[in-house]
């Protein structure tokens, strides 16, 4: 069996697969370092509760036990981990001391992401030593990346220290590839598409024939779309202001920039998409975080289309862009002059194909599935090891 370990943040999304990559179970732990913090685990070996964890090494040795009493941790021959920071790494690779290193080096590249992960992979490392760890990145998707999209408009020594755009969801970008070319077809597949992951972290990945052409983030998972708490794209010339100005730090910065912006600062209440709709209908600065999340969705929608020379379909995904057709129709809304004219009906039940049939530009919704892609690229490198 395989342990495939998605952390974020603050939570956990896991789960077990046989060898064939069949998922066993999923679980998820949220709130990590509150008191809050609870487990939920789906399938044979179900589980739901509060459960007090400090830190992400904390919720490692919980899952590890929790595994152990269901009768399931001796099974357990290797565990992937989703890496959000790879760099320039093309695949999965085993976690040796040497990559545990290199991983260290990503760290400044996306600190809270690969905190979490490190912590994690640490963690699991020495509970389980006897298995085999594999780092699954969320930045291989984009390695082939044209030349122009990667580079940025900064100094030649800085392009030359790796400072380009790396792009990220790259594993949720696999799975839902895949997963339209089963639905769709092949030649729909290969097609002018545009990947929207909407959720906490939310990007745009533009994709002709089945390769990543130019996504919206960017060095840092930090750029592009607006997110639940990150500001995406802003003028780089706001950070110097701050520092001189207002006397920021580089620590008050990065406070700043990974959990302040988005749809929790220009709401002044919360992250959360499902409450902001609900409360928009009183409260104006819920109204306006929405319409802004929406405004530059669209807007990055269109900026893609360049990189594409036109646009055959768009597939929503993530928490936000798969269960709120709200936010999808506000986005697409204006769009007729791309062929996006959006089946109001379906777009309301989620539906697969959420566009009309005649329209010349296709709209679809897929929900994501990461962890299966961390299992299948788990098992290809240890099939490989052996």
């Amino acid at each position: 069996m395989i342990l495939v370990i998605n952390c974020g943040s603050s939570s956990i999304r896991f789960g077990v697969y046989n060898m064939d990559a069949d998922r066993l179970l999923k679980g998820k732990i949220d709130h990590i370092g509150s008191e809050e913090s609870s487990m939920r685990v789906e399938g044979a070996y179900a589980f739901e509760g509060r459960v007090r964890l400090g830190n992400a090494g904390e919720a490692a040795g919980y899952i590890v036990l929790y595994l152990e009493q269901a009768g399931l941790l001796s099974a357990i021959r290797a565990v992937g981990h989703r890496i959000v920071h790879g760099r320039n790494r093309k695949q999965a690779v085993l976690i040796y001391d040497a990559v545990r290193a290199e991983l260290e080096g990503n760290r400044l590249l996306a600190p809270v992401h690969m905190l979490a992960a490190l912590t994690i992979i640490d963690s699991m490392r020495r509970l389980l030593p006897g298995k085999l760890h594999v780092a699954c990145f969320d930045t291989a998707f984009h390695t082939d990346l044209p030349e122009v999209a990667r580079m940025m408009p900064l100094p030649r020594h800085l392009i030359q220290k790796g400072i380009v755009r790396y792009g990220f969801h790259g594993l949720s970008c696999t799975y839902l590839l895949r997963a339209f070319e089963e639905r769709a077809g092949e030649k729909a597949a290969s097609g002018r598409l545009i990947i929207a992951h909407l959720g906490s972290g939310a990007s745009m990945t533009a994709v002709k024939g089945m390769k990543s052409v130019d996504t919206t983030m960017g060095f840092t998972p930090e750029g592009g779309l607006m997110m639940g708490t990150r500001p995406g794209d802003m003028d780089p010339g706001i950070l110097t202001y701050l520092t001189r100005a207002e006397g920021l730090g580089l620590a008050e910065l990065e406070q700043l920039i990974q959990a302040e912006c988005g749809l929790l600062g220009v709401s002044a209440t919360t992250a959360d998409m499902g409450r902001l709709l609900k409360a928009g209908r009183q409260d104006t600065r819920a109204k306006q975080a929405v319409d802004l999340f929406c405004y530059r969705a669209q807007k990055a929608l269109c900026g893609l289309c360049g990189a594409l020379g036109g646009l055959d379909a768009v597939i929503f995904s993530g928490g936000i862009g798969e269960n709120f057709p709200q936010i999808r129709a506000q986005i697409c809304k204006g769009l007729g002059f791309l062929g996006i004219s959006l089946d109001e009906t379906g777009n309301m039940e989620n539906a697969f194909r959420i566009s009309r049939p005649s329209a010349s530009t296709q709209v679809y919704v897929i929900p994501t599935d990461e962890e299966r892609i961390i299992a299948e690229q788990t098992l290809n490198v240890i099939a490989n090891a052996n």
